[in-house]
């Protein structure tokens, strides 16, 4: 009876050390003390937003905050830091994009940056290994959009031609191939041969992307109809969406997309479970749908389940499950619409997330929003 007892005791401590051994399953990074007096941020001219937020500034500083795993802010560390601070000391940052412990960007001079989580690739520096801080990626100058997918990138280069690099588990390198690890790459390798791209969104596991003509095209995980394409099938490479060639941008989280039209309007598909589609139900969508009746939407972004967006009037509006993080008390509100939040700024650009987002005001001041910090 004895040994048996023993025999249970040590089974049992060995599924202990086995859960506790498998797996990444970082916890949160200790944040860094706030200091006495928060450095001022210049106007901001662009930003993005994740578990970690970064934003450029007029004068082409790049600024960090959030959650620091594995260096995705680029100080050097892997503290966390709750208020905004500069990374480095140069002034020729051009575009940010954030993903899961992940940034990527691109300078004035058409460089290609990158750090944070490195485990697939993602990076694109060949190497599996980590970064703290920015390392260019590659000798090139020619990179114009970059974007960040969970654990792959996407990016167009200036002779209009598309490269992906990382995981491929579900064909989002769009090279005809996926679906196993080895199918992925730790550095650029080109999507096809055309050489007309000139727009590219990039999520947890699909892409879509704008030509030169305004035709829209997807690749990448399908499960929830986030493609567009009428099915729900993965596809390995770019497929046409639509016979439309008025297509000017696209936002993507997940598995949910918002598009904008050369007229003005918005358009949505994919998951609507949380009414983040904005077309008034639950339905989810293999097709875009409009998002209501306004053709004077400017900026918009897709978040965790919501949607945030402006229109020409300086206005802004949310719909989605998150809504009541914009709406504060009004939670009562149909979350399944777009509705006006916030009446009382000009407000021209936003960035989503998951329990955040992200908005800026005419004059460049950022103003924060979600459950962390409410207004």
């Amino acid at each position: 009876m004895r040994m048996k007892i023993i025999a249970s005791i040590l089974f049992i401590c060995l599924i202990a050390v086995f859960v506790a051994s498998c797996g990444y399953r970082p916890s949160v990074p200790s944040p860094r003390p706030e200091p006495d007096v928060l450095p001022i941020l210049p106007p901001i001219v662009s930003m993005a937003t994740s578990g970690h937020t970064m934003v450029i500034g007029s004068d082409g500083s790049l600024w960090a905050e959030g959650i620091n795993i594995r260096g995705a802010l680029g100080d050097g560390t892997e503290l966390t830091r709750w208020f905004f601070d500069q990374v480095g000391t140069d002034m020729d940052w051009a575009s940010v994009d954030t993903s899961n412990w992940r940034t990527v960007a691109i300078k004035t001079d058409g460089s290609l940056w990158a750090w944070g989580s490195n485990q697939h690739g993602e990076l694109g520096d060949n190497t599996r290994v980590h970064r703290l801080t920015p390392v260019q990626i590659g000798y090139e100058m020619d990179w114009a959009i970059v974007s960040a997918g969970n654990v792959f990138t996407v990016s167009i280069k200036t002779d209009g031609s598309l490269w992906a690099w990382g995981s491929n588990l579900r064909g989002q390198l769009g090279n005809g191939r996926g679906g196993y690890a080895e199918s992925g790459s730790l550095a650029p390798i080109q999507i096809g041969t055309d050489t007309d791209w000139i727009f590219v969104a990039a999520s947890s596991g699909h892409v879509l992307a704008i030509k030169e003509d305004g035709s829209l095209w997807a690749w990448g995980n399908n499960f929830n109809g986030q493609l567009g394409d009428g099915t729900t099938m993965t596809r390995l490479a770019p497929v046409r969406i639509g016979i439309d060639y008025d297509w000017v941008s696209v936002s993507t989280y997940t598995s949910h997309v918002v598009g904008l039209r050369s007229d003005g309007s918005l358009w949505a598909w994919g998951d609507n479970s949380m009414g983040q589609l904005g077309d008034g139900t639950r339905e989810s969508r293999l097709r875009p749908v409009q998002v209501g009746i306004y053709t004077d939407w400017i900026s918009f972004a897709a978040g965790q389940g919501y949607t945030i967006a402006t229109r020409s009037d300086g206005s802004l509006w949310v719909w989605g499950f998150r809504t009541p993080l914009f709406f504060g008390g009004l939670a009562e509100r149909d979350h399944t619409i777009p509705t006006q939040i916030h009446p009382y700024y000009h407000w021209v650009d936003v960035a989503a997330g998951g329990n955040r987002a992200f908005a800026i005001i005419q004059d460049g001041r950022i103003r924060r929003l979600g459950y962390a910090f409410p207004e």
